[in-house]
């Protein structure tokens, strides 16, 4: 990972924790209109998040709206493999 990636100042990055959809509501674009709405009003530069990479539907929607794999870690101690994902909003008008 590079420097650049690695820099932070408190601002630049919106850290993504948890977006989770019921099952009977799942691929309707609740997640995308959750996501939207979350980040609607940040100003920040980025959002990060950590996603596991076994979950397919998670990695296709997060790709789909422009998050890309960045590297690997494990989130929490014990926790599996999770993909670290970023989400460039410079260009997006976020």
């Amino acid at each position: 990972m590079d420097d650049e990636l690695r820099r932070e100042d408190g601002r630049r990055t919106f850290g993504l924790m948890e977006l989770a959809v019921r099952a009977p509501w799942r691929r309707l674009g609740v997640a995308r209109r959750m996501h939207e709405a979350v980040l609607a009003d940040t100003t920040a530069e980025r959002v990060l998040l950590n996603a596991r990479p076994d979950v397919k539907a998670a990695q296709a929607a997060y790709r789909s709206w422009g998050y890309r794999k960045v590297g690997e870690a494990h989130p929490w101690e014990g926790a599996v493999l999770h993909d670290v994902m970023v989400l460039d909003l410079r260009g997006s008008g976020g």
